[in-house]
């Protein structure tokens, strides 16, 4: 069945009922969750509230693994114009570590929650005037399994959770592309990225250019639990399969969510805040049925 926890201006909900109880298992034997998320567009707020909704309604805390750049002296971005999440969020409040790979398996080994965004900076500032909304960027399976191995290793349950709603409310101007194409600018975005502490090897940050508009309401779905158990972390073809699995249910997740909130009719921002202000600010604005 699907259930359903409202709060935070976002609705959240659970593909099943096991979805909601994995992460809340506490007993000693319990196998650590690792929640596997998409950024949304620029990707500074996905982590913070899936967070701190966790932490109030249930009383668990996860561990997310956030990018170097959002520990660094400064907190900003070296090319941030918009969004980019530098100085905007304090990711250590929430519990977030910097993301490699050990510290995802240090977390998991201590039977610790943990919260990664395998589409990393590629993903969080896709391009939406190019028709990548919602789009997953992830590392092609058959070159990287990815966190495939290290959960099999920390016997984790997988939980795909997946968002939408950020993309809304930016209006697009420049994407990545465009930024470098500047004259002047643009090779002076490429110079600030090549000296950017990096997430992933190859990666590139460059922030795209965007006016906020309306902010939408966030959807936030968590999907059915995938078992780790009894796969190999040696073996290649098995991960592969694993991490195509959870893939495949996230961009499920995903899709749900941009075809059910059609049916809100609280999805836009005045509407919303009409009807709560009606009721005093006591109660959040329903979403839909699920």
């Amino acid at each position: 069945s699907l259930s359903q926890v409202e709060g935070g201006g976002s609705a959240f909900a659970a593909a099943t009922a096991d979805a909601v109880r994995a992460p809340l298992l506490e007993t000693d034997d319990a196998p650590p969750v690792l929640f596997i998320g998409n950024h949304q567009l620029y990707g500074f707020l996905d982590l913070p509230l899936l967070v701190e909704e966790v932490l109030q309604r249930r009383g668990t805390l996860i561990r997310g693994l956030a990018h170097p750049i959002a520990f660094s002296s400064s907190g900003a971005a070296p090319n941030s114009t918009t969004g980019g999440g530098g100085g905007l969020v304090n990711f250590e409040t929430f519990g977030a570590v910097p993301v490699n790979p050990r510290s995802l398996l240090k977390i998991l080994k201590r039977r610790e929650n943990a919260l990664l965004y395998p589409g990393g900076v590629r993903e969080a500032f896709k391009s939406t005037k190019g028709g990548e909304a919602y789009k997953l960027f992830w590392p092609d399976a058959a070159d990287s399994a990815d966190f495939a191995p290290l959960a099999a290793r920390a016997n984790a349950t997988i939980v795909p959770v997946a968002a939408v709603g950020a993309e809304e409310g930016f209006n697009m101007v420049l994407d990545a592309d465009e930024m470098l194409a500047l004259p002047y600018f643009g090779e002076r975005l490429r110079d600030a990225a090549a000296s950017a502490p990096v997430g992933r090897p190859g990666e590139r940050f460059v922030t795209p250019f965007s006016v906020p508009g309306l902010p939408e309401r966030f959807y936030f779905l968590f999907g059915a639990p995938i078992s780790t158990a009894g796969v190999d972390p040696t073996d290649r073809e098995a991960c592969t399969a694993l991490y195509s699995t959870v893939r495949a249910e996230l961009e499920s997740c995903i899709d749900y969510l941009l075809e059910k909130r059609e049916r809100d009719p609280y999805r836009s921002l005045l509407p919303r805040a009409a009807a709560e202000l009606s009721w005093n600010w006591t109660k959040q604005a329903p979403s839909f049925r699920l």
